[in-house]
């Protein structure tokens, strides 16, 4: 049995060097998914050129020379020399250039590297041709390479572009050969004879590529449009998963207020009963004394704020109940009042509350409990923002056939990243236990399925405005309407009297 802490085999260090080797090879900054997986090839081919090259050249010189100058540089059209210049120049352009495209490929450059090799190879496919002639060239295996090269890596534009200049590093050399005819021995068909041939056999090896590399495009295309969609179902299987729990904890949430709110108010109806009792100072013969009558006055206190802690226990039983959607017309400013104990019990004491709102009816035709529960739920949010303190003003006005509810804080504002997304469902910048994302979500829909809209003012430092616009009652309109007719037909009647 082997000891702990050792395994049975250990990798060869061959292979360790392999897997590094392979592992930063694959590590480049490249961001499309089919440039990515062609840089691991391209970079153990260019790596594999620029060293094939240059080897290859020093063993040809040293072993191979005089038997290459005969059998080769001595048929060139050009002569030696300017062969030689022209073979050692160009092998040395394509060692640099595909050095230069394993650097480009290394800094995340895939396709300006793929792009420049080719080039360079087809340059020098042009130098060399038109150098050495069609005839003695050895063969076109670099020009195979290259376009296959330009449609796996480039695309089709590449790949079609590439067989062009395909054509015209053939008609060079065709043309190198054709001037270099001695005494006219070669017609002009006799030199360009093996064009048409190069061109259809060369079209059909491209229209091969064109084809075997779209196929093989479309699929992965495909493959990844399937593996994003996947993707997005699967997030938004989860935000549904994560809006079902929290849903199923608001209603646990509000059957356990509804509880708690009944209880609570039983216990105030008792409180308010016994509060009662301070009437019986009323009765013929009662103690009249000081003592009683301050304790009298103390009972209406505790009656003040016992039907007070009443009012707050049936709104919180207004809100967990599971009705549904209670359309009324009720006056926005009593509604807006209404709401202060609330709003002083939810703000600490160094938040100074300020309630604004006209001495005219505001009327409305909305749920009240959802639009208490909007205030409370942008008030809550103004709390949060004012952790040191400051001011909160409510302010109710009219514009038009609309009312204008303005609620404002002093609190640290929000960057304009933030206030953005403030109404997407599950945003939040408070921590964990702290928020759930979903108040702001709850206020902008129940303002847009009641008719208006809602807008937010917010600089860091400088606090925030929310200001939310509902059209005023119909009933309202009606009411004015019938005003207007009944002024109008006062005027008449007294125009009528007149005459």
């Amino acid at each position: 049995m082997a000891p702990r802490g050792k395994t049975l085999k250990s990798a060869s260090p061959c292979a360790t060097l392999w897997q590094r080797l392979n592992a930063w090879l694959h590590q480049v900054p490249i961001s499309d998914p089919v440039d990515r997986r062609n840089a691991v090839f391209m970079q153990w081919l260019l790596a594999f050129q620029g060293l094939r090259t240059p080897l290859m050249k020093v063993y040809l010189l040293a072993n191979e020379w005089p038997y290459m100058t005969a059998t080769f540089f001595d048929k060139t059209v050009s002569g030696p020399t300017v062969s030689i210049a022209v073979d050692l120049g160009t092998d040395l352009a394509i060692s640099a250039s595909a050095w230069l495209g394993f650097y480009l490929i290394r800094v995340g450059q895939f396709r300006r590297a793929v792009k420049q090799f080719l080039a360079t190879q087809l340059s020098c496919g042009v130098l060399a041709y038109g150098a050495f002639g069609y005839k003695v060239t050895p063969g076109d295996m670099i020009l195979l390479i290259t376009l296959a090269l330009g449609g796996l890596m480039l695309g089709r534009r590449a790949l079609w572009a590439i067989y062009v200049t395909i054509l015209l590093v053939i008609a060079t050399g065709m043309t190198t050969d054709y001037l270099h005819s001695s005494g006219g021995s070669h017609t002009f068909f006799d030199a360009y004879r093996d064009l048409v041939f190069r061109t259809f056999s060369y079209a059909l090896i491209t229209i091969i590529l064109d084809r075997s590399i779209g196929a093989l495009r479309e699929a992965l295309s495909e493959s990844d449009t399937h593996r994003r969609q996947l993707q997005h179902e699967m997030a938004e299987r989860e935000r549904t998963q994560e809006q079902l729990l929290h849903s199923q904890k608001m209603d646990a949430i509000g059957r356990l207020s509804q509880g708690v709110a009944h209880d609570f108010n039983n216990v105030l109806g008792i409180v308010l009963g016994f509060s009662q009792e301070r009437y019986r100072i009323d009765e013929p013969g009662a103690d009249r004394s000081p003592d009683a009558l301050a304790l009298a006055q103390a009972l209406q206190g505790v009656e003040m704020a016992a039907r007070r802690a009443d009012a707050i226990t049936r709104k919180l039983l207004n809100f967990s109940r599971h009705d549904t959607t209670n359309i009324e017309t009720f006056d926005a400013a009593e509604a807006v009042s209404g709401l202060e104990p609330m709003l002083r019990q939810l703000f600490p004491a160094s938040v100074r509350v300020v309630l604004s709102t006209p001495d005219t009816p505001l009327l409305i035709d909305f749920d009240q409990s959802q639009f208490e529960l909007a205030i409370l739920n942008i008030a809550s949010n103004a709390r949060d923002a004012m952790p040191d303190g400051g001011q909160f003003e409510v302010t109710l006005s009219t514009n038009q056939d609309s009312i204008i509810l303005a609620l404002v804080d002093s609190g640290i504002g929000m960057p304009e990243e933030v206030r953005a997304r403030i109404f997407d469902p599950f945003f939040t910048t408070k921590p964990a236990g702290r928020g759930t994302g979903v108040g702001l979500t709850v206020v902008y829909n129940l303002v847009t399925l009641g008719g208006g809209d809602i807008t937010v003012l917010s600089r860091p430092g400088k606090g925030t405005t929310f200001r939310v616009r509902l059209p005023q009652s119909r009933r309202l309109a009606g009411v004015s309407a019938e005003a207007d007719g009944l002024a109008k037909h006062s005027a008449l009647s007294s125009v009528w009297a007149t005459t």
